[in-house]
């Protein structure tokens, strides 16, 4: 993924998916688009600071890291 741009699909991807609210956005897509914009950080998603769902959020940041200019 070197050469190409993420989507707001590969953040979704790895995301809870349960829409749950906590981060303030009214659903996990829209909270994958405040990531890739950088107008949200990954700790604003609870389920992501649970221990079960570490390997989640690492790629995520390896994803928001690879997408860095």
């Amino acid at each position: 993924m070197s050469d190409q741009k993420i989507s707001v699909f590969d953040i979704y991807e790895y995301l809870p998916q349960t829409s749950c609210k906590n981060c303030g956005e009214y659903n996990c897509m829209a909270f994958a688009e405040k990531l890739l914009q950088r107008k949200k950080n990954i700790g604003a998603c609870s389920a992501l600071r649970i221990a079960i769902n570490e390997d989640k959020r690492k790629e995520i940041q390896k994803l928001m890291e690879e997408n860095m200019d």
